[in-house]
């Protein structure tokens, strides 16, 4: 694997690049940073690559991304700082990690159908159900949810962690991005913080290069992790 910081360059090829994309959110952004690996992958084959957005502290946009393979940095339009990602992790090793996820639910309807749901948005119609108004009471119980979706039992034992204490709830995001005028995409998005401690250092790594979770193409399920 390869971990990259990657930003754009202050340049007339960036903005056209920009320009060409733009318009569809995070979308837009899965195609842009498909531009690092075209050379070496055909876009409809598997996704080389995760990654999450973040804002610097000069308001510059950064992205983390996470490849199989190397990215080919073409440097009028990017700038990128790349470095072979192999992390060496053993059982009972603690971590702090951040994480930005697309924690759903799915329930099944009256009429037996199933849907996936936001976990935080399906815990506030399920207290509003139950007649609670208070706003801070409806905000813990949709905090809780997230939490509660990320402390799964069965999840973790699947990806090979266990959690030291509840994770941090940091930020909750509501995304439109849209492909074209027929297909219209709707998401939300959760940034924990919190530490783990690794049980199974072997399925960890493979899922840190998977993913956790939905959305993974549209800039949820990168895990960044860092020894305490």
């Amino acid at each position: 694997m390869y971990l990259s910081k990657v930003s754009f360059q202050s340049s007339q090829q960036a903005r056209q690049l920009l320009l060409g994309f733009g318009g569809k959110g995070v979308y837009s952004t899965h195609q842009i940073l498909w531009q690092l690996f075209t050379d070496d992958v055909q876009e409809n084959e598997s996704r080389p690559f995760l990654f999450r957005e973040e804002q610097s502290t000069d308001g510059r946009q950064d992205f983390y991304v996470l490849s199989s393979i190397a990215p080919k940095v073409d440097q009028s339009v990017f700038r990128a700082q790349s470095k072979p990602f192999v992390p060496k992790l053993e059982q009972g090793q603690r971590l702090s990690f951040k994480l930005k996820a697309n924690p759903t639910v799915c329930v099944t309807d009256d009429k037996g159908k199933a849907k996936r749901h936001d976990v935080m948005m399906h815990a506030k119609r399920l207290a509003q159900d139950q007649g609670i108004k208070d706003k801070e009471t409806i905000q813990g119980l949709m905090e809780q949810a997230a939490q509660e979706w990320l402390t799964n039992p069965k999840r973790l034992e699947r990806w090979g962690f266990t959690l030291d204490f509840l994770p941090e709830v940091q930020t909750y995001s509501q995304h439109r991005s849209d492909k074209n005028k027929q297909d219209k995409i709707r998401f939300s998005s959760v940034d924990y913080q919190g530490v783990l401690t690794v049980q199974e250092p072997e399925k960890f790594v493979n899922q840190l290069e998977q993913g956790f979770g939905r959305a993974k193409s549209l800039g949820c399920g990168l895990m960044l992790i860092k020894p305490l």
